[in-house]
C-alpha cells in the first residue's frame, strides 16, 4: 500500500497491491480522495483500505507493508491520539483486531516495495474509478517494474 498527493489536483491517490506467498503481483486496487488530506492522514487511510479490502474477500493470513515508517509504528504504539490521524489508526488497530488473526503490519522500505509505489503515483491523476482495461495495463506495468527491481 501506499499514498501519492497531487496539489494540483488537489487530491491523495491510494494504492493497494495483493500478491501471493512468493511475491507475484495478483491484484491491484486504487482509491482517490478529494480534497487532499496531509500525508500522514493519507498514509494512515491506506492502512485502514488495505485492511479493508482482503476482509471483504475473507482474506487471512495477510501480511501488510507501508513504506511509511510513521504510521506503521504509531500503529504498533496503541497510544491515544485524538488527532484525524491518530483516529484512523486507532480505528485500523480495531478492524485489524477483530477481522485477522494470523496477520502482520510491517514497514518496508520504498525500494522493496516499487511496484505499488510505481502505481500509486498515477493514482490522482485518475479522473474516474479505474476501469478493467486500467487494471490490465496496471499489471503489465508492474510486472515490467518487478523485473526491473524486487518486489517483496
Amino acid at each position: 500500500m501506499d499514498a501519492s498527493f497531487s496539489h494540483q489536483l488537489n487530491r491523495t491517490g491510494i494504492c493497494i497491491c495483493i500478491r501471493d506467498e512468493t511475491g507475484n503481483f495478483v491484484l491491484a486496487k486504487s482509491i482517490h480522495i478529494s480534497p487532499m488530506c496531509s500525508v500522514a492522514s493519507g498514509e494512515a487511510l491506506a492502512l485502514f483500505y488495505a485492511l479493508e479490502w482482503p476482509s471483504d474477500m475473507t482474506f487471512d493470513n495477510v501480511d501488510f507493508s507501508s513504506d511509511s515508517k510513521v504510521i506503521i509504528n504509531a500503529f504498533h504504539k496503541n497510544m491515544i491520539d485524538v488527532t484525524e490521524t491518530g483516529c484512523i489508526l486507532s480505528a485500523c488497530r480495531r478492524f485489524f483486531s477483530s477481522q485477522f488473526t494470523n496477520s502482520t503490519v510491517e514497514f518496508h522500505r520504498r525500494q522493496a516495495n516499487v511496484g505499488v509505489h510505481t502505481l500509486v503515483e498515477v493514482v490522482p491523476l485518475l479522473a474516474s474509478p479505474p476501469s478493467i482495461m486500467y487494471l490490465v495495463v496496471l499489471n503489465k506495468l508492474l510486472l515490467m517494474k518487478c523485473y526491473k527491481a524486487p518486489c517483496n
